[in-house]
């Protein structure tokens, strides 16, 4: 765990994380790196650990935050499916910059059959040196459902990320039961934990950071391709195939009950690799973060458009500004149906 005197764990489900009020405080979200290190992954791995360097040394952050799907325990990919040992080697790799992380699961850290749960890799995370992590409490669902409330000198609350463990698969079955959601019990918690905090503080606004989509992401995309003035563009694309978005089909409610409590304002995710999308929607602005992944999709190292990392800044006047941070030269801005977004 990141031992510091600038950062404190409060309960065990909130951190306070000193940052200085008067500069921009830079946070890079990584998506998806999907590293195997396993005897089948080894040339990948090291493409997707020399991008992850590249983006780091181009943005300098002061914090890093990964939304999911960071190891992956799948034999056919990457000859292992010990993804404790996985974690072991992305904790090393991460801890060498010397930099505050932070992480929430996605569908594929714990894949079926793999080494380790969430909750024995939850243990495990605790133990980097940069780490800011915790399991959180029992309930509500999930692994990994906490806040972390970035503070000023005096303890004042400036801005809080909010990490959830979005979960894996839908009742009934793995893969093919669908893609399951941030529960109801998670959304209580995650509201009343705001709430509290709006209380005190009337002007506090927050982060979420999960790992699937929304659906209200999809709904946002729609109406904006038919000429909803209301839903506004920022940046990127949707490159999947069959503007595929990985929504789940149980629904929740955590967008709906966001917009009505007004803390979360931006909100990050992962896991469809190739979309890059930026949306303002109902006064939240949603985003998928570019990602690493050269191992995950099948012939996915050819492609480019989508790779890198996003940097989200808290300046000093207290505005942020969310930008793609490429690998490359080239962005695709293209989003079809509409000729100027």
């Amino acid at each position: 765990m990141y031992c510091s005197e600038k950062c404190k764990q409060i309960d065990e489900a909130t951190f306070a994380l000193q940052i200085p009020k008067d500069r921009d405080f830079k946070i890079l979200q990584l998506t998806d790196l999907h590293l195997g290190f396993g005897f089948l992954s080894r040339g990948r791995d090291k493409l997707a650990l020399d991008a992850v360097s590249r983006l780091i040394e181009k943005t300098k952050p002061d914090m890093l935050v990964l939304t999911g799907d960071s190891v992956f325990p799948f034999l056919p990919r990457s000859g292992t499916m010990n993804n404790g040992k996985q974690a072991k080697k992305l904790m090393t790799f991460l801890d060498g910059f010397k930099i505050p992380y932070t992480l929430v699961f996605g569908n594929h850290d714990c894949e079926m059959g793999s080494t380790c749960d969430k909750e024995e890799l939850a243990k495990l995370y605790q133990q980097g040196k940069y780490c800011i992590f915790t399991e959180g409490r029992k309930n509500p669902t999930g692994v990994g459902n906490f806040l972390i409330e970035l503070v000023d000198e005096e303890g004042k609350v400036l801005l809080v990320l909010v990490m959830l463990d979005s979960n894996m698969y839908g009742e009934g079955g793995w893969f093919f039961s669908g893609f399951d959601c941030i529960h109801e019990d998670q959304v209580d918690w995650c509201m009343e934990r705001l709430a509290a905090l709006k209380e005190e503080n009337p002007d506090v606004k927050a982060m979420a950071f999960f790992h699937m989509p929304l659906p209200e992401f999809k709904e946002a995309y729609e109406k904006m391709k038919l000429g909803d003035k209301s839903v506004i563009y920022q940046h990127g694309s949707i490159s999947e195939k069959n503007e595929y978005f990985g929504i789940s089909k149980y629904g929740g409610t955590f967008f709906d009950r966001a917009v009505e409590n007004g803390v979360i304002k931006w909100m990050f995710c992962g896991h469809d690799h190739l979309n890059t999308l930026s949306l303002v929607y109902k006064g939240i602005q949603m985003t998928y973060g570019m990602s690493i992944d050269y191992l995950g999709y099948k012939g996915i190292q050819k492609s480019y458009i989508q790779r890198g990392g996003t940097l989200i800044t808290r300046k000093a006047d207290k505005a942020v500004e969310v930008k793609m941070v490429p690998l490359g030269s080239v962005v695709s801005t293209r989003v079809r149906g509409v000729k100027k977004p």
